[in-house]
């Protein structure tokens, strides 16, 4: 298999350096000792990083892996103690509150987006729509866009008026006129302003 991923790998440079050429520049060599694999990665001592990272993503992986069937013993051991019923009943509720939970994502999404629709007419970065609004409802989302555009306005007025401010401009000698009016009256042959 490593014969044909350096097949690959030549033929991904040759054609970024035809694409580089189509479109005008000149072609750029890269050099195969600059690409360093991983496997060399690793023999030249980033076998212990590597070894770290995938020790804590199997910590995390398992720890849930336990809760979760921790959940799912107490579940069935609930269920086994429950009469037909009680199980249907259950059922019910459990069906219930997905379906809940599923509404609420959904509502969130079509808020979201409907956001997202408004901060685009308001001349907003879209990008405002990530921040932790309140997506549960309609008013609720009006409200916390209402809050955000006002902030933002407001962080943006400030930015303006703290680059507006600087020092007045300077004034010219006593009589109003600089240095540079003075010079350009006596080029001019004029004589000078002494008002």
């Amino acid at each position: 298999m490593e014969p044909n991923s350096n097949n690959a790998a030549n033929t991904n440079q040759q054609n970024a350096a035809a694409n580089q050429q189509a479109a005008g520049g000149e072609p750029q060599k890269n050099n195969a000792t600059n690409i360093q694999s991983f496997d060399d990665y690793l023999k030249s001592g980033g076998q212990s990083e590597f070894d770290k990272r995938v020790s804590k993503a199997l910590e995390t992986a398992k720890a849930k892996w336990d809760a979760d069937a921790k959940a799912q013993a107490a579940e069935a051991e609930k269920l086994a103690k429950m009469n037909a019923e009680e199980k249907a009943k259950h059922e019910r509720e459990v069906a219930e509150q997905k379906l809940r939970e599923r509404e609420a994502e959904i509502t969130r999404r079509e808020l979201k987006a409907s956001a997202k629709e408004i901060l685009a007419e308001k001349k907003l970065p879209l990008s405002l729509a990530e921040l932790p609004l309140d997506y549960t409802d309609a008013d609720k989302c009006k409200t916390s866009l209402d809050t955000l555009e006002k902030a933002f306005n407001e962080a943006v007025k400030a930015a303006v008026d703290d680059r507006m401010k600087g020092s007045a401009p300077k004034m010219g000698q006593a009589q109003g006129m600089t240095d540079d009016n003075a010079a350009i009256n006596a080029i001019m042959g004029l004589p000078a302003d002494t008002k």
